[in-house]
């Protein structure tokens, strides 16, 4: 159930919320077929053609984003959905994501509307720029027909998708088993009034729309390759508008009021030699939420970008901590 009430971050969902409640009591059917790229469910439960594959889905406005499906064809009770960074897009998760396919889980990676293969979706189809509220929905309308195929779905997010994991688990309450966090961009850090519009997406005092341009790929990993791949990366975000600043911040302030409602298992995952976080501003404050359990893992000497990093180790870890978490939801039986 969306839990999100009369709070200032949240007064446009609500309200959205309520028109569209208002629309499906009093609307008639109509028999018109609905255009659709294809069925999300079947696709769900037929072969892999490739893999990954890229396909489309619905966000929740009706705007088409893109994702990129891992799967081997193996019939399997857990999914997992990678929320990817900040300047980065579903492709930067790929070596993590192919680690967890290996695992026999089907890992389902999102681009963000605005990002990657989505970057054209930088407003909604009404022609309105995405609210924060807008992003938190478009994974629901992923997430949402996942849960009639699998038994249990998780989210990973990394970086700035981390930020977007939490709100989801915040406002959605219940519709996934557990979080994963990597190097979690989940905080507004702000050394003072001057730096606060600045600092809305946790960049530090960096010019809100040069940010990504000066994307510093040294910070992310200690690979010389990688990090010539990542900065020459065609689909790399190189401005943040206005507009995505104002709304991660939103989100930011959203998550520090309500932490208190994330009721789901966490995984986090901290870089030993991270320059991008506070990681002890991430702990204080997810150790304020109200999950089972907290587990925290450091990476020591690895840089912010833990699913280029070290994607093995990652993924062998979240298999561990999945594996438990369905263990103990299903009484200590395997599926």
């Amino acid at each position: 159930m969306f839990i999100l009430r009369k709070a200032a971050a949240s007064l446009a969902l609500v309200a959205g919320l309520g028109l569209l409640a208002a629309c499906q009591t009093t609307e008639k059917p109509d028999n018109k077929p609905r255009q659709i790229d294809y069925d999300l469910g079947s696709y769900f439960k037929s072969l892999p053609r490739d893999f990954p594959e890229a396909r489309k889905y619905h966000a929740s406005d009706g705007s088409m984003l893109t994702f990129n499906g891992y799967r081997h064809g193996r019939k399997n009770p857990v999914a997992l959905i990678y929320l990817h960074g900040l300047e980065g897009h579903a492709g930067w998760g790929r070596d993590l994501a192919v680690k967890l396919a290996d695992r026999s889980y089907d890992v389902f990676a999102l681009d963000r509307r605005g990002s990657g293969q989505s970057k054209g979706n930088t407003k909604t189809i009404t022609g309105k720029p995405p609210s924060f509220e807008d992003l938190v929905s478009d994974v629901h309308s992923f997430l949402k027909p996942l849960k009639g195929y699998y038994d249990s779905v998780y989210l990973i997010g990394n970086d700035w998708g981390a930020r977007l994991a939490v709100a989801y688990g915040i406002a959605y309450k219940g519709q996934s088993n557990g979080m994963v966090l990597i190097s979690p961009r989940v905080t507004n850090d702000a050394d003072g009034v001057a730096n606060r519009m600045m600092a809305m997406t946790g960049l530090g005092s960096e010019s809100s729309k040069d940010a990504a341009a000066a994307f510093d790929a040294s910070q992310q990993t200690a690979n010389t390759g990688r990090q010539r791949e990542l900065t020459t990366d065609p689909l790399r975000r190189q401005q943040l508008d206005d507009n995505f600043i104002l709304q991660s911040k939103r989100m930011g302030e959203f998550i520090k009021r309500y932490i208190k409602r994330i009721d789901q298992p966490v995984q986090l995952f901290l870089a030993g030699d991270d320059d991008i976080i506070d990681r002890d501003k991430v702990i204080n404050l997810l150790e304020r939420g109200n999950q089972p359990s907290l587990d925290i893992q450091t990476v020591s000497g690895a840089k912010h970008a833990l699913p280029v990093e070290t994607p093995d180790r990652i993924a062998r870890d979240i298999h561990h901590w999945v594996r438990y978490q369905e263990l103990s939801r299903n009484g200590g039986k395997t599926h």
